[in-house]
């Protein structure tokens, strides 16, 4: 029934389909159950079995358990809910979820319980109150810690004013779902074509949806959306990341030359590249390439392996509207025992791409214009595929901080066979000065062919980019590397 599969769905987390009828459908449930323990003759039941349990409470419960039954069942099937003790549970679920917000439902619950000869459940409110302090308390306490820009971005996106205070900003993460909810409406009051497509709100798979169905989805993105720009202010980025000494390999050590770091960090310096068939990208800010950083045979072995995951089922889709078609695996290595777990081939390059912030930081030295943050490594590398009819909208990784805490992009490149005209190109956008700062600048671009062996590291926070459809399947790892 739609009533316990809204239960359901709240008790998962999830956005039901009809979330504000959950209270209004608990209520009449419950008024339909006072209604039937109310009557006569069950009353008159009750006080029989009472007496046979001679004031021992667990008989009482045990011969209490069939008779309510034969009451509830009838009211259970015109619900739609599932009878016996599974309805009593799904009841019961209902109830908890709803009651700290509707005083109604927490009261007539109580009377039900009197009407079966039981005690109530109400909760304690003085000791509710104190919970919810406490955990205000320690809400705000993280909140303190995150910086300016990225409390402004969570105030804007709770509908605050960004100069908002933090404890305001705390008192409205309770309201996540419905401030989502009002975030999806005003989505829905633009024509369908405007909000569904590639490159739009929401993918193209949602083409034809009901009214209902767009605003349920839109509600879902946009509760997932609040929810990552509250995980960025109140996670340390030292619970997720570790030092890059950790992690120092001299494979990195060769292929990294102080050029490549300026060309990174240093505002207005350009990539210096070798002089190839695409090179007229010698003017990129933000951005560095490296060719042949790996043997081919790597590349083959790795290839064969994530032909592997494919054949298992372990490369999934995006769920992002703007990265339409790709699929991708995560290779995780935080731990010693996950590293072995991972194919041979596959653990050698995470591994080489995770000492590239050592050696990043071991070259850089304090120039003007180059500032070079802290940089901090998060142990799991993104193994992604585009096949003909897939590609990335424009975008970047990082926007300013505020969504998470990348600095540096790391790709590289897993295409031994590709040649000029396959397509899947990196597209680096340019920018332009708009009241005083960098805006992005579609009519300039270049184009970085996904060469075998490639590896392109640019600036999460700044670069503009996108990946090109292909016409054969191409595939590159990524890493990005954290700090604030």
């Amino acid at each position: 029934s739609r009533l316990s599969k809204a239960i359901a769905a709240n008790a998962r987390g999830s956005t039901p389909d009809d979330a504000d009828g959950l209270t209004s459908g608990m209520l009449e449930l419950l008024q339909a159950l006072h209604t039937a323990y109310s009557e006569t003759s069950f009353q008159k039941q009750l006080e029989q079995l009472r007496s046979e349990a001679g004031g021992n409470s667990h008989k009482f419960l045990s011969i209490l358990g069939p008779a309510a039954a034969q009451v509830q069942s009838p009211v259970f099937v015109r619900f739609g809910m599932p009878s016996g003790q599974r309805g009593v549970m799904l009841l019961k679920l209902g109830v908890r979820l709803v009651s700290h917000d509707s005083m109604e439902v927490k009261r007539i619950a109580g009377d039900l319980r009197e009407l079966l000869g039981l005690e109530r459940e109400e909760v304690d409110t003085a000791l509710l109150s104190r919970k919810v302090e406490s955990k205000m308390s320690e809400l705000v306490a993280k909140l303190k810690r995150s910086s300016p820009a990225v409390l402004g971005a969570l105030a804007e996106a709770f509908g605050l004013p960004r100069a908002a205070s933090i404890e305001h900003i705390a008192m409205e993460v309770p309201n996540l779902r419905r401030r989502a909810k009002e975030l999806a409406q005003a989505q829905m009051n633009r024509p369908p074509q405007d909000i569904v497509g590639p490159g739009k709100i929401l993918a193209a798979d949602m083409q034809g949806a009901s009214s209902q169905d767009l605003e349920k989805r839109l509600t879902e993105m946009f509760e997932r959306y609040l929810q990552k720009m509250l995980a960025r202010a109140v996670t340390a980025l030292e619970s997720f990341t570790r030092p890059p000494s950790e992690f120092h390999c001299s494979w990195a050590d060769r292929i990294i030359e102080p050029h490549h770091a300026t060309e990174i960090w240093q505002a207005g310096m350009s990539a210096r590249v070798a002089q190839t068939a695409d090179a007229d990208w010698l003017t990129l800010n933000g951005v560095t390439v490296i060719d042949d950083v790996v043997e081919r045979e790597l590349v083959v072995r790795a290839r064969v392996e994530l032909d592997e995951f494919e054949l298992a089922g372990e490369v999934k889709p995006s769920t992002d509207p703007c990265n339409v078609g790709a699929r991708s695996v995560w290779l995780h290595f935080e731990s010693e025992e996950q590293a072995q777990r991972l194919p041979s081939a596959l653990r050698e390059l995470c591994s080489y791409l995770a000492g590239l912030p050592a050696a990043l930081e071991k070259v850089q030295h304090p120039e003007p214009g180059c500032v070079a943050p802290s940089l901090r490594v998060h142990p799991h590398v993104m193994a992604a595929t585009y096949k003909k009819g897939t590609e990335y909208h424009c975008h970047k990784d990082s926007y300013d901080g505020q969504d998470n805490q990348r600095v540096l992009t790391v790709l590289l490149y897993l295409n031994p066979d590709w040649q000029s005209g396959d397509g899947g190109e990196l597209r680096i956008f340019g920018t332009t000065q708009k009241d005083g700062a960098q805006a992005l600048d579609k009519g300039s671009y270049v184009d970085i062919a996904p060469h075998c062996g490639r590896l392109v590291m640019f600036r999460s926070r700044d670069v503009w980019h996108a990946v090109l459809e292909p016409k054969e399947q191409r595939w590159a790892l990524t890493l990005w590397v954290m700090g604030e």
